[in-house]
Parts: structure tokens; sequence; C-alpha cells
């Protein structure tokens, strides 16, 4: 797998299962949005699971498709470590974190998921329903 493609795989992981569900910010000037006002000072709390999940911005949005990341996202549509100021300063490095587990995972072992797959419930992380049971064998060296 080429590293573009494993990127890939990483990002859309991201966007099928936030990291940061939510946070919170402050509106700085009163804004109007959709015909309501937002009070300067209110908070808001943007969902991010809703904006990756938005089939607006991703078609088929429940369906786990790499190659959606093959062209960039449009702005403020794909923000699993927030975005602007506000972003996380580690966003590289655990992205980074991610690709080497992975790799290790796919060229050091054999594993396979025990049960059926009871889908992802979120309250408020993402996490499997039921568990993930898993098997793993470390290839033969």
């Amino acid at each position: 797998m080429t590293t573009k493609r494993s990127c890939n795989v990483i990002l859309e992981s991201l966007r099928m299962a936030s990291i940061i569900p939510f946070t919170f910010r402050e509106a700085v000037d009163d804004v109007e949005y959709k015909g309501y006002l937002i009070p300067k000072g209110w908070k808001v709390m943007p969902l991010f699971r809703n904006i990756h999940h938005n089939p607006k911005y991703f078609s088929n949005p429940e369906v786990f498709d790499p190659s959606r990341f093959e062209v960039n996202p449009k702005p403020n549509t794909f923000m699993p470590f927030g975005s602007g100021v506000h972003a996380c300063p580690g966003n590289e490095l655990a992205k980074l974190q991610i690709l080497i587990f992975l790799h290790d995972l796919v060229s050091k072992f054999r594993w396979e998921v025990v049960g059926g797959e009871g889908g992802v419930e979120y309250g408020p992380f993402p996490i499997p329903r039921n568990g993930l049971l898993t098997t793993f064998r470390q290839h033969s060296l």
C-alpha cells in the first residue's frame, strides 16, 4: 500500500470516528445562522461527527471509502483535530503514530475479528458496539 493510500485510510478512519466529537466556542459577535440569532458571548457547540457525516460534504457518509481523500475536502468540512488557532498542535504526530501502528499491525500480525460486527456506538466517543473481540497471531519470521 502506498503512503498516500495509507494516509487516506487514516483520514477516512478519523472522519468515520472523530476523536473529538464536539467542542465549545464562544460567539465573538452577534451571528445570524439560518434565521436564528446567536448573541455575542453565547457558547456554541460544533458537532464534528455531524459535519463529517453530512451527505452534503461526503457522499454516502456511512460507507468507509478512503478514496474520497484523493481530493482535499472543502474547507471546514473535515476537522478531526479542530481547526484554526484551536487546532490540536499534535495532529501531525498523532497521524504519524496511527500510520506506524497500522503498519506494524498489518505487517507483523495476522488478525481476525471474532464474531459478528455490531457497528459503532457514539456516547460521546465512538466505540465498537458489543466490543471488538479480535485474535492476533504474530507472523513467523
